[in-house]
């Protein structure tokens, strides 16, 4: 009984952790820019698309028919905004995709036998730690374009990088409890070797 109540624990806090991955997924506010009064606009930059106020509509991001992949040339810093961007938004989605493959994997140890709950652990923690690897090399990624790039010098960071950074947060902290709760605190019922 107490790995089927760690499991629970483990499927609930994921959830939440996955969900804000999600939410800094589709939610466009990577990056922000927010004009000074009296002339009010906002423009916000998610993985896939820009919103402005201005305009009043949002795009697909970046593209270079829009001249978003042109603001470092002749540059001395090295950037790629477009090449860097797109990675950060594919990383962030097969971190999604493993998300999936965490709660498909709690789900299916919690509702098999006792053999399986001891021993799911270990393939569970990989996946939690690839999940919080890539959201981190996604967050990486967005974090160099923006303090490289011409295109963000009065830009700062959004709720959805805020998000991005919670969550890989709260995946890593998972998994070092689990870890920590299957050495000391089963007393033998989960085998991580």
């Amino acid at each position: 009984m107490p790995t089927q109540n760690a499991y629970i624990a483990t499927m609930l806090i994921f959830t939440g952790t996955f969900a804000l991955q999600l939410a800094s997924l589709f939610d466009p506010k990577w990056v922000q820019y927010k004009s000074p009064e009296p002339y009010y606009t906002e423009t916000n930059y998610g993985l896939f698309q820009k919103c402005s106020t201005l305009t009043d509509d949002c795009r697909r991001f970046p593209l270079k028919k829009w001249g978003d992949c042109d603001h470092d040339k002749g540059s001395d810093r090295w950037v790629n905004l477009c090449l860097e961007w797109r990675l950060a938004a594919g990383m962030s989605v097969v971190a999604a995709i493993v998300g999936l493959w965490v709660l498909a994997g709690l789900g299916t140890v919690l509702y098999t036998g006792e053999r399986w709950r001891a021993h799911g652990w270990k393939h569970i923690l990989g996946l939690i730690g690839i999940f919080a690897a890539l959201q981190v090399v996604s967050m990486a990624m967005v974090a160099h374009v923006m303090q490289t790039s011409a295109m963000f010098i009065h830009h700062r960071y959004g709720l959805s990088f805020i998000f991005s950074n919670v969550s890989w947060g709260l995946a890593a902290a998972l998994a070092i409890g689990v870890i920590l709760f299957a050495r000391y605190g089963t007393r033998g019922y989960i085998a991580l070797e």
